[in-house]
């Protein structure tokens, strides 16, 4: 057992509950399509690259990344809609390998995704009800067609959309945005799931709906006692909506903790880099750190840490060994050489408190070992890594 999966485990302990569902070490990689004479081995993208992660009965995990930083990938990936590259996914401590048919149908009675477009995940051309219908007799066979429509009537009660004839017989594009993805919603209830995986569920809503589908989500995850990772760019609304936060970077995970320890107090220069991004008049714009790069080359990352480029506090050994993980107080963690016990990572930390204000210098952290020497073996290569 590795020290994350005997951290994971501990955390677990702690809480009393085993995770509904996890991710050891799981990487995807994408073959490139190039041309057919071009020799050597072939290419890939490396979209998401040794990730753990557990969710847990009644609590909210959010996912924070720029976009092209392998979230949605992830999501999927947990919903069994790609085929895994390397590691597992686990359903209550059992390894998942679905390949579709039955095996796929009975995990997404679990693992529901709630998807980031309402509209382009409904077909144009059926009616509401028609969509509802379908989902409700793939999830319930045995009930009478008069049952089938009470229960469609009761997904729509949860979701506040009342009364149901006034939703059901209407197309999609005779729906708000907030209307249908509350409906999408619904959708993910016929299955009785005990997973939601929900990809930016409100980033395409207007401003002034988010926080209604947001507290429409929470509300189903306390009363119902689900897990949902929730995928999202704004790490403001994460520290609001969600108890843990996880950052990825360029396909891994960079830092992970409680929600308000990981905003208020961010370990990784990414993740501050994040919050620094998102608007404050109260802040002086001037005195905070600038951006130095652009995310890389997912098909050639950069060797060491993937953020060096960008990072203003890099040092000489962050471009050419990959960080190990860092123990840091309050549940935290973060993938970042500031945290190493030398003098030259303390003064990288000394910096980065001046430059960020903070009256106290973070003290080192206890490095934990993780990585691929200690994935499962599984693995499933895609047709272009065969090739």
């Amino acid at each position: 057992m590795s020290a994350v999966d005997a951290m994971t485990n501990a955390a677990s302990s702690e809480r009393g509950d085993v995770p509904v569902l996890e991710a050891v070490h799981v990487t995807k990689h994408f073959a490139v399509r190039g041309s057919l004479f071009r020799r050597g081995p072939r290419r890939v993208v490396h979209a998401v690259d040794d990730v753990s992660l557990s969710l847990h009965a009644g609590r909210i995990m959010a996912l924070v990344g720029e976009s092209g930083s392998g979230k949605s990938t992830f999501a999927r990936l947990l919903a069994q809609l790609y085929p895994l590259t390397g590691g597992e996914v686990r359903y209550r401590g059992t390894a998942v390998r679905v390949r579709g048919g039955k095996a796929l149908r009975a995990h997404v009675s679990r693992v529901q995704l709630i998807l980031q477009d309402p509209f382009g995940s409904f077909n144009p051309v059926a009616t509401i009800a028609r969509t509802l219908s379908r989902a409700v007799r793939i999830h319930h066979p045995a009930k009478t067609a008069r049952e089938q429509k009470a229960v469609i009537e009761d997904l729509l009660a949860q979701v506040n959309l009342r009364p149901a004839r006034q939703f059901t017989e209407k197309f999609p594009h005779e729906l708000s945005g907030g209307q249908l993805q509350r409906i999408s919603i619904a959708r993910a209830l016929a299955a009785n799931p005990d997973v939601f995986l929900a990809d930016e569920p409100v980033s395409s809503l207007d401003v002034s709906i988010r926080l209604g589908v947001l507290n429409l989500l929470r509300r189903l995850v306390e009363d119902r006692g689900v897990a949902l990772l929730y995928v999202t760019h704004d790490i403001a609304s994460a520290r609001y909506f969600a108890e843990d936060t996880t950052v990825m970077y360029a396909g891994q995970l960079v830092e992970a903790g409680p929600s308000e320890q990981v905003t208020q107090n961010a370990a990784h220069p990414y993740t501050q880099l994040l919050i620094s991004s998102a608007p404050d008049p109260s802040r002086d714009d001037d005195a905070a750190p600038r951006d130095i790069g652009q995310p890389p080359s997912l098909i050639d990352p950069p060797a060491g840490c993937r953020f060096h480029p960008r990072c203003p506090f890099a040092m000489e050994r962050c471009a050419t060994q990959a960080p190990p993980r860092f123990e840091l107080e309050n549940g935290q963690w973060a993938n970042c050489w500031l945290y190493a016990d030398d003098a030259e990572a303390a003064e990288g930390r000394a910096e980065n408190a001046a430059v960020y204000r903070r009256t106290e210098v973070r003290p080192a952290g206890r490095i934990v070992r993780t990585g691929p020497a200690n994935a499962p073996t599984h693995t499933t290569r895609t047709k272009g890594e065969q090739q």
